[in-house]
């Protein structure tokens, strides 16, 4: 990003074309190639642009020992999810980083990101990895947590890979190793849906989404996994969705902990409706694997088959 004159506001621009000027200490570190696939606020950023990134870095495996990607914080974990989730059991470390402030503001947080990322990218880290704020994490277990912090981004279910202070401190026992062949796997399908759930929404307004092409739901629900039951009109929805083979699935508003449909009768109530804890994943994550799931599968038995299955240390 740099500043738009006059108004100072941020947007895309051409500064990362001189990435390897600006920061010429990263030159030390390894032999780089820069590529720019494309140069969006990463606000722009979907299934598209996940697979041509996805698709890149696939063509191009044997010809680098680690990628590094420079992104946006907005989506950024997104984008971390669908690379894990499209490059399964992928060999090398693939990292991404950005910056609260960008390299063309003199005090910015991009220039030490940028090092730590680099150093990452060298190192025999089969992940997609967030390296940001001297925190080493999983990508698909990341999220965005501060707007204003340099340490934006945490792991609030899964402990970080590594830390970055003099020493990089990498946690092995907890880096997955590659036990099958890379699998590539391409596609995303935009035939998801997150509904929030707060105290008094109107909840007959989304069943008109059961006729919509919409094939699988996260309802972000409270704590746990509950939801108002005294008014059964999320039950019904979540019934009237299963039966036309939609897949539910319950998250929460909290960011940290596990959903457990079976610990509160709310949350049984919508269990036995039909609907389905995403456990401790990340909202953002179960989200970005539902698009993959659906770009590959017909029916609700097969879509809770496959998210049921583990990938990429999301779960």
């Amino acid at each position: 990003m740099v500043p738009l004159e006059p108004t100072e506001i941020l947007a895309p621009g051409e500064f990362q074309d001189n990435i390897l000027n600006s920061v010429p200490e990263i030159n030390g570190l390894a032999d780089m190639n820069v590529i720019i696939p494309f140069n969006l606020d990463s606000s722009n950023i979907s299934g598209r642009e996940w697979d041509l990134l996805a698709k890149l870095i696939y063509k191009e495996r044997n010809r680098y020992d680690g990628f590094l990607l420079i992104h946006g914080t907005d989506t950024m974990v997104y984008t971390a999810a669908a690379l894990s989730f499209s490059l399964l059991n992928f060999p090398k470390p693939i990292v991404i980083t950005g910056a609260q402030r960008p390299l063309s503001m003199l005090r910015n947080d991009g220039r030490s990101n940028l090092i730590d990322a680099v150093e990452l990218s060298t190192m025999t880290i089969p992940e997609v990895l967030i390296v940001f704020g001297q925190r080493i994490l999983r990508g698909n277990r990341a999220k965005k947590v501060s707007i204003s912090s340099y340490r934006a981004f945490d792991s609030p279910n899964y402990p970080y890979l590594g830390r970055i202070g003099v020493h990089i401190k990498l946690d092995r026992m907890r880096i997955r190793k590659p036990k099958k062949a890379l699998k590539y796997q391409p596609g995303f399908a935009a035939q998801a849906m997150v509904l929030p759930i707060f105290p008094s929404t109107p909840v007959r307004n989304f069943f008109p989404l059961i006729q919509s092409g919409v094939r699988a739901f996260i309802l972000q629900a409270y704590g746990a996994g509950n939801m108002p039951a005294l008014n059964s009109d999320w039950i019904s929805f979540i019934r009237q969705a299963t039966r036309s083979d939609q897949a539910v699935f319950i998250a929460s508003h909290s960011a940290q902990g596990t959903v457990n449909l079976g610990l509160y009768e709310c949350g049984h109530k919508a269990r036995h409706a039909g609907a389905v804890s995403i456990g401790d994943m990340t909202i953002e994550s179960a989200y970005v694997k539902l698009q993959k799931i659906l770009a590959f599968t017909k029916g609700r038995k097969e879509i809770l088959e496959k998210f049921q299955e583990n990938w990429a240390g999301e779960k």
